[in-house]
């Protein structure tokens, strides 16, 4: 068990500080002299997606992983908590709440993919009574890496929509993506006795929440900071491309 916790905070942690440096290293020093954000606010609300997450996992324990109505509500949850934290006045109109998005994002999908290691993987100990082979702990990695790039995904669109003063829009439309993701979720869950279908179940989530996050993180993220920059007054002519 203590194996597997370990196990399970790696396959969570390590991808997340990696997703971090990768998307926030061009807009904060060295690479700018003045940073598109706060260094303590951004791991602020990292340690609140951590903390978020957490309590969304334990209510996740507790309803039917195989229901197509608990995984639309829960998708809906999810997102609106997030909508929730960020959703403040001093986040508003604000060039960096796009960062603060994404910070909280990742720290839920952090906790998220901890805890989804954790008890997947009691799961299939208890089931055939072993350890998880190779291609269990590879599915279990995937699926976590799954959570991390499309709840950073939604938390990012979420804090365009609180710095452009359209909460509830750019909400909804995240909770429409996190449905889709959670569907596809819930029928791998369902084929779990097919590996191959499990494998091409978990393979598509994977593919819908990494185009997710390459769409908002990697193509719209520049343009969306200029945009809500020009909304501010802000000149800047620093925005990475």
């Amino acid at each position: 068990m203590a194996d597997l916790m370990y196990v399970s905070v790696a396959a969570a942690f390590a991808p997340a500080l990696i997703l971090m440096y990768a998307v926030l290293r061009s807009y904060t020093y060295p690479k700018v002299e003045r940073p598109f954000f706060s260094d303590p606010a951004l791991f602020g609300l990292f340690a609140v997606g951590l903390v978020m997450g957490t309590l969304l996992f334990a209510a996740y324990t507790w309803i039917n992983w195989l229901s197509v109505f608990y995984a639309l509500v829960f998708a809906a949850v999810e997102c609106m908590a997030m909508v929730a934290v960020l959703n403040l006045k001093r986040f508003h109109g604000k060039s960096d709440t796009v960062f603060y998005g994404y910070g909280l994002g990742l720290g839920t999908g952090c906790a998220f993919a901890t805890g989804t290691v954790y008890y997947l993987g009691n799961a299939i100990m208890g089931t055939d009574g072993g350890g998880v082979d190779a291609g269990g702990m590879i599915c279990l990695a995937a699926i976590a890496l799954a959570h991390l790039l499309m709840l950073s995904s939604l938390g990012t669109s979420i804090g365009e929509g609180i710095a452009r003063l359209k909460p509830m829009e750019y909400g909804l439309q995240a909770v429409i993506i996190n449905a889709v993701f959670m569907v596809i979720l819930t029928a791998a869950y369902g084929c779990a006795e097919s590996e191959a279908l499990f494998y091409t179940t978990v393979a598509a989530g994977l593919a819908v929440a990494a185009a997710c996050f390459y769409l908002n993180l990697r193509v719209r993220l520049s343009k969306v900071v200029r945009d809500v920059l020009r909304m501010e007054g802000d000149p800047r002519k620093d925005v990475p491309r």
